[in-house]
């Protein structure tokens, strides 16, 4: 008695379809989403400082966080501080026990959250009672403050680099007696555009040898780029405090360029070669990390970065993900398709 078989031809080129068909939908799940987020920290041309605590009170701890984008206040135990809105309403508390309270029906409170300033409410009540809800419990606690930065998304008129744009006083109540704190903001020259053109002709160097001189080793460079970008973006992530609004997708969508495109330097280094699985790993890799480099193109020219890294360094890596994550995302997708539309696989790169 003898089973019928289908033809291995037909077989095998059922099968490769069927996964093309699956290894794409997977990787079009893990693409990186469109997402909207809080008003983080950005790159800024305006560096504010505090230049000085009118009376000096050793208790207080203040700094400015991402060149203008937050002021961060650390208060010492034992110490109450009231720090008072825009119209000289109470809108922050640090208790002497360190809770941080936050006044939720202040019209500081609504048109602070976001650096350009909110609209209030059709039904704000100006002078309404406080709403206090609990913000930190360390005496710590960072927000946006619309007296420390240039509200407008223009450059200051009759100003050029260099010059100082505003200069204000934050008004606090320490333990029952007024203090101020002096800030002072200034427009800062353009950054270096040295490590930008570097990283972009790194890119571009990484990018031809990863599609025009396959070899084991051909896949490395772009590789070592992704985890350049997950190093930067976790980095920054982890620098900055949770109520200023860090974002995961600062590491998280490298994390997965790494990851795939380690995955695709690993196998050709071990002479593994799986056409179909390493276009759809070029094509997870390279979309996120071109999604990553997209999403701080602001960076490259702005004087200030949200970051402790090095800002050559983070210039240098998001100028350099461009080129090969468009190149080995296009290559990718470009394979994976033809091996559906010809039902067999494609050839490795």
């Amino acid at each position: 008695m003898s089973s019928i078989r289908p033809r291995s031809g037909a077989f095998d080129a059922a099968r490769a379809w069927c996964r093309a068909v699956v290894t794409t939908l997977l990787v079009l799940l893990a693409l990186p989403a469109a997402t909207a987020f809080a008003d983080e920290p950005g790159p800024t041309d305006f560096l504010t400082t505090i230049v000085a605590i009118e009376p000096a009170t050793p208790a207080l701890h203040p700094s400015i966080i991402g060149g203008d984008s937050f002021l961060r206040l650390r208060v010492d135990r034992g110490t109450e501080v009231d720090v008072l809105g825009y119209r000289g309403e109470p809108y922050i508390r640090f208790l002497a026990d360190g809770t941080v309270e936050e006044n939720r029906a202040s019209a500081s409170w609504f048109v602070s959250r976001s650096r350009l300033g909110d609209d209030l409410p059709a039904d704000f009540v100006d002078g309404a009672d406080p709403e206090w809800h609990v913000v930190a419990t360390d005496g710590d606690y960072s927000w946006h403050d619309h007296r420390m930065h240039w509200m407008s998304a223009t450059d200051p008129p009759g100003k050029r680099p260099g010059d100082v744009v505003l200069q204000q006083r934050i008004e606090l109540q320490v333990d029952g007696e007024p203090v101020a704190l002096v800030v002072e903001s200034v427009w800062m020259p353009a950054p270096s555009e040295v490590p930008g053109w570097l990283g972009r002709i790194g890119g571009l160097v990484a990018a031809f040898i990863l599609v025009r001189r396959p070899n084991r080793w051909s896949a490395t460079p772009i590789a070592a780029l992704a985890v350049l970008a997950f190093v930067l973006g976790a980095w920054q992530y982890l620098a900055l405090p949770s109520e200023t609004g860090p974002r995961t997708v600062w590491f998280t969508v490298p994390l997965v360029a790494a990851a795939a495109l380690g995955t695709v330097a690993v196998r050709r280094a071990r002479e593994r070669p799986d056409a179909l699985l390493d276009h759809a790993l070029l094509l997870l890799g390279g979309a996120n990390l071109l999604a990553w480099g997209w999403m701080r193109r602001d960076g490259l020219s702005a004087a200030i970065l949200a970051t402790p890294a090095p800002g050559w360094l983070d210039r240098f890596a998001t100028a350099g993900s461009l080129a090969p994550g468009l190149v080995a995302a296009g290559f990718g997708l470009y394979a994976l398709l033809r091996a559906i539309v010809a039902g067999e696989p494609a050839t490795s790169a």
